[in-house]
Formats: C-alpha cells, sequence, structure tokens
C-alpha cells in the first residue's frame, strides 16, 4: 500500500488554515487528522462544529466529513506518528505576541523526528515562515536525530494564501505555489493539492516558495504604509478618494491610509525578510518609517477639537474576523488614555467583558452608548457598523462633536451639522495650520 495516497494525512494546527485545508481536503476524498494541543477545539471538530469562532462569516463548514469519518482531531501526539502516517501538514503559529516565532515549527519537527515511525517522512510546510528556518531549524532538527535528507524525509513548502475574508474566493480559486527538496515531495504536493486547488505553480525548491509568501506580504505591508505616506505627502488632497479613483486602473489595488496595520503576517512580513543577511538595513530603515507615520496619523485624532469622551468601534484588526493581533485600535486606546481622554470601546464580535479584558476601558452599547461621547473612531468595517440604520445612528450621534472613520465604512452617511466627520486621508483630516490642539 502506497501510505502517502492511501494514508490518513495528518494535519498540525486546528486553526484557520490547518482546519479549512483538512476539511476540504476530507471533502475530495482524504481521511484527514488534526493533531492540536486544544482540546475545547479538537472536541469541537468531533462534535461536527466549526473548532473556533473567530471567523463567524466563514463559508466553510466539514460537519459532513466529520460524520462519514473522513475527519477527525486528536490532541494524542501517538495517534498521528504511526507507521501509515507519512504525509505531515504543517499550519502551526508562527508569530507569538507580536514577533516571528519559530518555537511551535520547531516543537512539531522535533515531534516528528523523534517519534514518527513511517519512513520516508513527507513534510509539507502551510505557515509563513522565514526560508532561513529550513536549514536552522527544520533540516538540523530532523539531521540531529538521524534522519537522512532525500532518503528518511522530504520537505516542501506551499505558503497558505489567506482568501478566508473574501467571499468571492475560495481554495479552489485561489493559485497554490509549491516548493520541493526533492523530486519525491513535489510529486506529492501536485498530487495532494491537485484535488483543491485549480492552478499549481512550482518554485525552484522549498526555500523559494516560502520567499514567495513572504514577499506577497511585504508587497502589502509596504502598500499600506505608502498610502499613509501620500495621505502625508498631500495633506490638502483627499487622497482616500485619490486613491479609490486610482484603483480603478486594472492594474492597480485600492490601499486606504490608516491608523495603523494589524493581523498576523503583513505587519510581520519586514522581520521575516530581515532574517536575509542582505535586507537588515532596509527592514530597520522601514521599521522607523512605520513608527513614524503611523504615529503622526494618529496625532491627527487631538488635532481638530478636544477630546473629552471617546468611543472606539471595533478592536479587531479587520472587519468580521474575531482577531485583534497587533490591531492599531489598541496603540490608539493606549495613546487616548495616555492623554487624559476617557474611553469606551464596542466591537459586536466581542462580549462586553472581553472588550474590557482586552482593552481595559470600558465597553458601551451601539450605536445608542454613543450618545455619552464628543469624538467617535470607527476603526473597524465590520457588518454591524456598515448596516446600522441611519437614523438610529443619527440619533444616536446627535451630541458627537467628531467622527474619524479609519476604513472609510461612513463615507456616504449624513451627520448632523454639528459634527465634524473625518476618512482617514480624506478630505480635511489634516488640519490647517493653527487648529492644533496638540
Amino acid at each position: 500500500m502506497n501510505t502517502t495516497d492511501d494514508g490518513e494525512l495528518c494535519i498540525w494546527g486546528l486553526g484557520l488554515i490547518g482546519y479549512s485545508l483538512a476539511g476540504a481536503l476530507a471533502r475530495s476524498g482524504r481521511r484527514c487528522v488534526v493533531m492540536d494541543v486544544d482540546a475545547e477545539r479538537v472536541a469541537r471538530l468531533n462534535r461536527g462544529e466549526r473548532p473556533f469562532h473567530h471567523l463567524p462569516y466563514l463559508r466553510d463548514h466539514f460537519g459532513a466529513e466529520v460524520r462519514r469519518g473522513a475527519l477527525r482531531g486528536t490532541t494524542d501526539v501517538g495517534d498521528v506518528l504511526k507507521p501509515d502516517h507519512a504525509v505531515h501538514i504543517l499550519c502551526v503559529p508562527t508569530e507569538a505576541d507580536g514577533a516571528i516565532d519559530a518555537s511551535a515549527l520547531s516543537d512539531v519537527v522535533r515531534r516528528l523526528a523523534e517519534g514518527a515511525r513511517a519512513r520516508p517522512l513527507y513534510l509539507i510546510i502551510e505557515s509563513t515562515i522565514a526560508p532561513a528556518w529550513l536549514d536552522s531549524v527544520v533540516h538540523r532538527v530532523l539531521g540531529d536525530a538521524g534522519l537522512r535528507r532525500g532518503l528518511d524525509y522530504h520537505v516542501g513548502v506551499s505558503p497558505r494564501r489567506d482568501w478566508l475574508t473574501d467571499r468571492e474566493r475560495s481554495m479552489a480559486s485561489t493559485p497554490k505555489v509549491i516548493g520541493g527538496d526533492s523530486p519525491e515531495i513535489v510529486m506529492l504536493m501536485r498530487r495532494l493539492y491537485a484535488a483543491v486547488c485549480n492552478d499549481i505553480y512550482e518554485a525552484r525548491d522549498a526555500r523559494h516558495a516560502a520567499m514567495v509568501k513572504v514577499v506577497e506580504n511585504y508587497f502589502r505591508y509596504r502598500d499600506i504604509l505608502l498610502a499613509c505616506e501620500l495621505s502625508l505627502m498631500l495633506p490638502d488632497f483627499d487622497t482616500a478618494e485619490i486613491l479609490r479613483l486610482a484603483s480603478t486602473k486594472w492594474n492597480m489595488d485600492l490601499y486606504h491610509p490608516s491608523f495603523g496595520i494589524g493581523g498576523y503576517c503583513v505587519p510581520l512580513a519586514k522581520d521575516y525578510l530581515g532574517t536575509e543577511s542582505g535586507a537588515q538595513r532596509a527592514v530597520t530603515d522601514v521599521e522607523r518609517t512605520e513608527n513614524d507615520l503611523f504615529l503622526a496619523l494618529r496625532q491627527m485624532v487631538w488635532r481638530h477639537r478636544p477630546v473629552g469622551r471617546a468611543a472606539v468601534l471595533g478592536i479587531a484588526y479587520a472587519s468580521d474576523m474575531k482577531i485583534h493581533t497587533r490591531s492599531p485600535a489598541l496603540q490608539l486606546i493606549r495613546d487616548m488614555r495616555e492623554r487624559g481622554a476617557e474611553v469606551y470601546a464596542h466591537d459586536p464580535l466581542y462580549s462586553p467583558a472581553e472588550v474590557q479584558g482586552i482593552t481595559g476601558v470600558r465597553p458601551l452599547r451601539f450605536p445608542e452608548g454613543l450618545k455619552r461621547c464628543d469624538t467617535v473612531i470607527l476603526m473597524t468595517g465590520h457588518t454591524l457598523y456598515r448596516t446600522v440604520d441611519d437614523a438610529r445612528l443619527r440619533a444616536s450621534l446627535a451630541e458627537t462633536v467628531q467622527i474619524f472613520d479609519n476604513p472609510g465604512t461612513w463615507q456616504h452617511r449624513e451627520f448632523g451639522a454639528g459634527t465634524l466627520y473625518l476618512e482617514v486621508g480624506g478630505w480635511g483630516f489634516y488640519p490647517q495650520s493653527g487648529t492644533s490642539q496638540d
């Protein structure tokens, strides 16, 4: 029996990447087991439920695959180290506390090196990694355990491209990049992903495949910075509108000036790139630019009218995702509290207790709670904020002095004559000289 074709596939990590990949492969006819240390997530998966709650609008649900025995979860490492478990796909986190971190990757590879009984082993890494980690972590750990590269094990990389917040895309419609250090792993990846992806592109090797993801994220990171730089360079223009119009050109993407960059991968793209010696100086320079840019943008909140009581709407870093990793809302809240403002926060995806625990400020009800605030800062374009009844919102904002709209969600709404509405990077966002409240 060829265990790479017939054996149960092992996916390490029951987050968004691991769950969506395991479910898609199970739906295509493969048997999959997902290994995770979170017993609660595993239990939910095995009940046929979605294992997490931070992406409520995720379309895919794989309860049917669980019920027919094609998909299961486990917390028992020994359960995935048997002789028929030859293929291991790593979807583990590679950041911790806002920094890149190879410890989870290293731990999984060590467990495989010490305990996996299949020979040869086939390791496929979907996590975002620094290409240098292939040698410094993966091959080093496996080699130290006595496994021979290209004989006892094969390593490939197929970095995940995240389509999960785009309801027009799917795994099938998202092109897949693969790269491996042997013909065997490349052939395996082609067979494996052909069942769930329409288009597959082969990189020169695993190292190049890993760098593809780093470069993709770095381009996005720099483009967001560029949008913010342009808004500072052109204070007498509605830069947000200019960027919207520019994006109508077929080869221009839309980027919006903002108070910061949040999430796992994009803000850390420079750090993954900075593991390469030739990029370190440039990365240091761009990090300094990032800090200066977002500090200047956040300061605009105080340069129009005084801030007494402020409401921050949205602590998640992106719309309709319950993820607040490196969310610019958290830094903005800290800034306002340091300046003596009384701050309230709301996010429809978080309970009031979660909001208070994460931000350290009191939660409010939306939209009625806005009545007590002179300043409202819309940080995240959640569905609730986009679709709230206009009359109800206007009534709640009747006493509001100023609104700052980070993503431009309310740009077409009308507010009271006494309310100053400012889209970040939009018309009037930068006050005329002499009006500073700083």
